[in-house]
């Protein structure tokens, strides 16, 4: 179930890394005169890669950097108390340096395989997948603060129904 899900957070950013790759593809080829179908999908294809590299290897941080900070802690993955505290899932500092390890590994093993120059894809790529980990926080916080505005308004219907009653 963890193998999956974590295939499922890898695709969905490798699919649309793919359509940003295809739409600035396709205004590469028009702006040069390049053909068009031929410089999208290629270009559709190299974002795929370069986010494959870099979300895996993401992904490969974020579990490394989660298992030895619950055992040097010592924490449990339960919450022994249960809460059903609507909070934000993500952790900014384990986000940002899992963002920031997959930008490094990633970035240097693209880098080395296009141009062979590892530190040219540190510095393209670790900067991008910062600038992705933001955004991936702050629509966990959005949806933290919907879900609890949600909760709000449900238990504000339920005291109205019974002063009705």
């Amino acid at each position: 179930d963890d193998a999956l899900a974590l295939i499922d957070h890898v695709a969905f950013r490798v699919t649309a890394s793919a359509i940003a790759g295809v739409g600035s593809g396709a205004a590469y080829a028009t702006l040069k005169g390049f053909p068009l179908f031929k410089t999208s999908v290629s270009t559709a294809f190299s974002f795929a890669l370069i986010s494959t590299a870099c979300f895996g290897m993401e992904r490969m941080a974020n579990i490394a950097i989660r298992q030895s900070t619950t055992l040097i802690n010592g924490q449990s993955k339960i919450d022994p108390n249960g809460s059903s505290i609507i909070q934000p899932t993500i952790n900014p500092r384990l986000h940002y340096g899992s963002h920031a390890l997959g930008g490094i590994l990633g970035g240097g093993m693209a880098g080395f395989l296009f141009q062979g120059k590892s530190l040219a894809g540190i510095f393209l790529l670790t900067p991008i997948m910062l600038g992705v980990g933001k955004i991936e926080i702050s629509l966990d916080e959005y949806r933290t603060e919907r879900l609890k505005q949600i909760i709000s308004e449900s238990e504000d219907g339920d005291q109205e129904e019974e002063s009705i009653s």
